[in-house]
C-alpha cells in the first residue's frame, strides 16, 4: 500500500477552472493534517493553452516536487502526451474522454491504472453545466484516495460562499456525483491517505509571506508595476493596507515605481517596491541613486526565465549577476535569499531593519517557484510579535538638542568608523542637508575633491563590512553529515529538491552535506571556504544556464578543481533525481 505521500497533477486548459480543482484539493488535504505543496505550471496567455497544477501531500514537511506523479487527472486531450510519461509505475491516470474517446496506442501504458470516463459529457447531462466537471473529478479523486468527505463539503461551501447556496449545493452535488462514478469504476490502485488530524497549519504563497512580513515590519508604502511573478505582493498588500494604515500604489511603470518608493523612504516611511527581472533592469539607475544618497529602500526581485520577456510564468535563478553587479560605478547592496515561508516573512522584516540601519538598498531575491507556489507552514510560525524594529541612527528631537548644546554641526554623510552616518528625516529642525546623485562632502554638497571622493567611497563600503561583523545578516544553513566528502551548495527554491536528492543518495550509500546560502551579498566567504575546504567534491546547484552562483563562489576560493556545476534552465523546478543522477555521474568520473 502506498500511503501518505502522493503527488496529484491536474492538467487542463488555461481558464477552464482546473486550477480551482487544485485549490480545493489542497485545502482538503491540509485540513486532513498533511503538509501540502501546490506547484503551478501555467502559460502566460489567459486562455486556451495547456496548464497544470500539481498538489503534493505528505506526512512530513516538503519544499519541492516529487520525481514522479502518482495521480494524473487529464481534463483535455492535449495534456495526455505532455504528462503521461511523468506517472510512476503503478500510478493512476484519470482521463476525460469527452472529446477524444480513445487513447492512442503510443500513449497507452501497461504499467499504470486507467480510470476513463467522459467527465464533461456527464457534467453537462447530469448537472446541466460542463464547467463543473472539475468538481466531479475532485469527487472521483477523493473517493479513490479515501479523503475526508465532511472536510470536503466544508471546503467547497467556504470556497463558493460568495456565490450563494445554490452554487454551493450544485458543487457539492458534483462532488457526490464524482464519488458515485468512482464507485462504479471500482478502485484498481493501491494508494491510500489517512486522516492525520488538523494542527491548524496555514497555507500561502511566498509572495503572501513577503507581503505579510513587510506589513509586520512597519512597511507602510508599497509601490509596483504589475509583473509576473511578483504582482501578488502588491495585490495582497493592497487588500490588507487599510487595516494597517498603509498605502499601495500601482505606478505607471517600473521607473516610476522605484522613484515613488525612494521618495517615500527619503521622507521617512518604510517603503518597498516589488518586481521581476525586466522590471529590475529599469529600476537599476534609481538603485544607484539610493546607494549614493544612502536612502534605505527594500526591493523584491522575484526571478523568472529571461532575457527580455523570456518565459514570464516560469522559474529561474538567472538574475544573480544583475542583482549583484547591475548599475554603473562601485554600487553595492545587501541581498537576502529566503528558502521557505518563514524566511520569506522574517527576512522581509529583517530587510527593512537592514535598509535603515545601514542606509542602503536591500534586495530580497526570490524566484517564481517560491513566489507563486503554495506551501504549508506551522501555526504560529509567522509571528509578528517576534519582529523588532531597528531604525538605526535615525535622529530624534532629543538627539538634535544634544548636538546643538554640544556645538556640533549636523553632517548627513559624516565619515564614521562604521561607515554609517546620522540620518534625519526632512522637516526635523536644524538638520537641513543636500541629497543628490553627485559625489558629495559630509554635508551633501557636491564635490570633486579627489581625497574626499576616496574617503566617501570607502565610507560607503565600510557599511557592508560592519554588517558582516555585526551578526545582523543571515548566515548559511547546513544540512546532512558535516563529515561527508560530498558537498552541495545552493539557495532559494533548490532547497526541497536538494534535500530529497540527499535522501536518495544516502540510500545508495553516498553521504552528502548541504550549504544553503541565505545572504548572497555581502557573501560570508569564511563559511564558504570552510565548507569547500572540508569537502572532497562540491556541487553548486542552480537554475540558470551560465552557472552564475558557481562563478560568484569562484571569486572567493582557490579550490576551483573541487567545484562542479549542476544547472537547469527549462523554466521548471529541479526534480530530486536530476540532482542525484548528476552527482553520481560526476563522482564516478572523478573517482574513476
Amino acid at each position: 500500500m502506498r500511503k501518505n505521500d502522493v503527488a496529484i497533477k491536474i492538467a487542463g486548459l488555461a481558464g477552464d477552472g482546473s486550477l480551482t480543482t487544485g485549490e480545493l484539493l489542497s485545502k482538503i488535504l491540509k485540513k486532513m493534517g498533511f503538509y501540502v505543496l501546490m506547484i503551478k505550471d501555467f502559460p502566460s496567455n489567459i486562455r486556451g493553452l495547456p496548464t497544470n497544477l500539481t498538489v503534493r501531500a505528505k506526512d512530513k514537511p516538503i519544499y519541492g516536487p516529487k520525481d514522479n506523479i502518482d495521480y494524473l487527472l487529464v481534463l483535455d486531450f492535449q495534456n495526455l502526451p505532455l504528462h503521461t510519461h511523468e506517472v510512476i509505475s503503478g500510478g493512476v491516470i484519470i482521463y476525460d474522454n469527452s472529446t477524444h474517446p480513445d487513447i492512442p496506442s503510443h500513449l497507452k501504458r501497461e504499467d499504470v491504472h486507467y480510470y476513463i470516463l467522459p467527465l464533461a459529457n456527464i457534467s453537462r447531462e447530469k448537472l446541466g453545466l460542463e464547467v463543473i466537471k472539475n468538481v466531479v473529478a475532485l469527487g472521483i479523486i477523493a473517493e479513490f484516495l479515501n479523503l475526508d468527505h465532511e472536510i470536503a463539503y466544508k471546503v467547497i461551501a467556504d470556497w463558493f460562499k460568495a456565490k450563494g447556496d445554490k452554487i454551493i449545493n450544485a458543487n457539492i452535488g458534483a462532488y457526490e456525483l464524482g464519488r458515485e462514478k468512482a464507485r462504479e469504476l471500482g478502485k484498481k490502485d493501491d494508494y491510500y491517505l489517512e486522516k492525520l488530524g488538523d494542527p491548524g497549519r496555514i497555507m500561502m504563497t511566498g509572495n503572501e509571506a513577503i507581503a505579510l512580513g513587510a506589513l509586520a515590519a512597519g512597511c507602510r508604502f508599497e509601490v509596483a508595476y504589475p509583473i509576473t511573478p511578483a504582482t501578488e505582493i502588491l495585490e495582497f498588500f493592497a487588500d490588507e493596507s487599510r487595516e494597517f494604515g498603509a498605502v499601495a500604489i500601482q505606478a505607471e511603470d517600473e521607473i516610476a515605481s522605484i522613484n515613488f518608493a525612494l521618495g517615500a523612504a527619503f521622507a521617512g516611511a518604510r517603503a518597498m517596491t516589488t518586481s521581476s527581472g525586466p522590471g529590475l533592469s529599469l529600476k537599476t539607475e534609481t538603485l544607484g541613486l539610493a546607494y549614493m544618497n544612502e536612502t534605505p529602500l527594500v526591493i523584491v526581485d522575484s526571478q523568472r526565465a529571461g532575457p527580455s520577456t523570456g518565459l514570464p510564468t516560469k522559474t529561474e535563478q538567472s538574475d544573480i549577476n544583475h542583482i549583484l553587479y547591475g548599475g554603473h560605478g562601485d554600487l553595492m547592496r545587501i541581498v537576502l535569499v529566503p528558502g521557505n515561508l518563514e524566511e520569506g516573512f522574517y527576512f522581509t522584516a529583517l530587510a527593512f531593519n537592514l535598509a535603515e540601519k545601514y542606509q542602503t538598498p536591500v534586495v530580497i531575491l526570490t524566484e517564481q517557484a517560491f513566489s507563486q507556489n503554495k506551501f504549508t507552514v506551522e501555526p504560529g510560525a509567522l509571528d509578528p510579535f517576534k519582529i523588532e524594529i531597528d531604525r538605526g541612527k535615525l535622529l530624534t528631537k532629543e538627539d538634535v538638542e544634544r548636538m546643538k548644546a554640544e556645538g556640533r554641526q549636523y553632517l548627513r554623510y559624516e565619515i564614521t568608523e562604521d561607515g554609517i552616518s546620522p540620518r534625519a528625516i526632512p522637516g526635523l529642525e536644524w538638520t537641513i542637508f543636500t541629497a543628490n546623485s553627485n559625489e558629495h562632502d559630509e554635508t551633501g554638497y557636491t564635490t570633486e575633491d579627489p581625497h574626499l571622493r576616496k574617503e566617501m567611497v570607502d565610507k560607503r563600503f565600510r557599511k557592508y563590512e560592519t554588517a558582516k561583523k555585526s551578526g545582523d545578516l543571515p548566515r548559511a544553513e547546513f544540512y546532512g553529515d558535516e563529515g561527508a566528502e560530498v558537498g552541495i551548495i545552493g539557495m532559494g527554491a533548490t532547497l526541497g529538491p536538494i534535500l530529497e536528492a540527499m535522501e536518495q543518495l544516502r540510500e545508495e550509500g553516498i553521504n552528502v552535506k548541504f550549504m544553503r546560502i541565505r545572504t548572497l551579498w555581502p557573501l560570508y566567504e569564511d563559511e564558504l571556504n570552510e565548507f569547500i575546504r572540508n569537502s572532497e567534491i562540491v556541487f553548486v546547484v542552480e537554475m540558470n544556464a551560465r552557472a552564475q552562483l558557481l562563478h560568484l563562489i569562484k571569486q572567493f576560493t582557490t579550490e576551483h578543481e573541487k567545484l562542479h556545476s549542476i544547472t537547469k534552465y527549462t523554466g521548471r523546478m529541479f526534480l530530486p533525481a536530476e540532482i542525484r543522477e548528476e552527482i553520481i555521474k560526476v563522482i564516478q568520473r572523478v573517482k574513476g
